[in-house]
């Protein structure tokens, strides 16, 4: 369900965008051995939780981290507040398969903010909530389909 959700916000965005069917990919090295042209410019969403409150869903590029300080000051709240969330958590509270996650509002208490060195990027690849479907999309569109915050959020 999660995918069509997906497969909605982008069409509905009225947005370009392709989707790359393959075999089932849960890692990066998964995904670089079976598909490895879908790994250049690979958004890594990393899923939190605020304590009592929203998720956040976190893209930034493949190799990069996240800068949790600055990830707590885009959404005006303490650090400690924000905690990493599970492969299993994320599949059973979002319907992400593990390995399919993508910046996409897929609840209406999902927030979605996106590394702003992704923008200089001409294309990006993400998840699109199934584990054998890849999207390929401009960054820029991307943001505008996920209703995303544009800000720095990796650590340099």
């Amino acid at each position: 369900m999660v995918f069509e959700k997906v497969q909605s916000f982008l069409t509905q965005s009225k947005v370009n965008f392709n989707l790359h069917h393959h075999d089932p990919v849960v890692t990066v090295e998964q995904a670089k051995a079976i598909v490895p042209h879908l790994t250049v410019n690979l958004i890594k969403t990393i899923v939190f939780k605020i304590k009592d409150g929203p998720w956040i869903l976190a893209g930034v590029n493949g190799p990069d981290r996240i800068h949790y300080k600055y990830l707590a000051e885009i959404f005006g709240i303490n650090r400690k507040l924000i905690r990493a969330v599970s492969a299993p958590d994320v599949e059973t509270g979002l319907g992400f398969e593990i390995g399919g996650v993508g910046p996409f509002p897929v609840t209406s208490d999902v927030l979605v903010v996106l590394d702003e060195s992704l923008m200089g990027l001409p294309h990006v690849f993400c998840g699109s909530g199934r584990n054998t479907v890849t999207v390929e999309i401009a960054p820029g569109d991307l943001a505008m389909a996920g209703q995303a915050k544009v800000a720095a959020i990796r650590k340099l």
